[in-house]
């Protein structure tokens, strides 16, 4: 029985890495980095229960959060203040 050499790789990792990332079932790549926060606030507010159920069913009907739905009046309401 003769003793054989292993064969060299003459793939690189890198090569290799971007071969197997185009394969039409790898995995999708994550970005680098997390997706960067918009500058915005944490409040608490109080607000009357029937008035929050009224902006739930708002939120609901356009597909949106809650603090989107009130984000959103929020930035109408200035907005319309500016105009005046």
């Amino acid at each position: 029985m003769s003793i054989t050499k292993k064969p060299k790789s003459v793939a690189s990792e890198p090569v290799a890495s971007a071969f197997i990332g185009r394969a039409p079932d790898a995995a999708a790549v994550p970005n680098a980095s997390p997706p960067a926060r918009k500058n915005k606030v944490q409040i608490a507010i109080t607000i009357a229960p029937d008035l929050l159920a009224t902006v739930d069913a708002l939120a609901a009907r356009k597909g949106l959060s809650r603090a989107a739905a009130i984000s959103l009046a929020c930035a109408e309401l200035v907005e319309r203040d500016a105009k005046n």
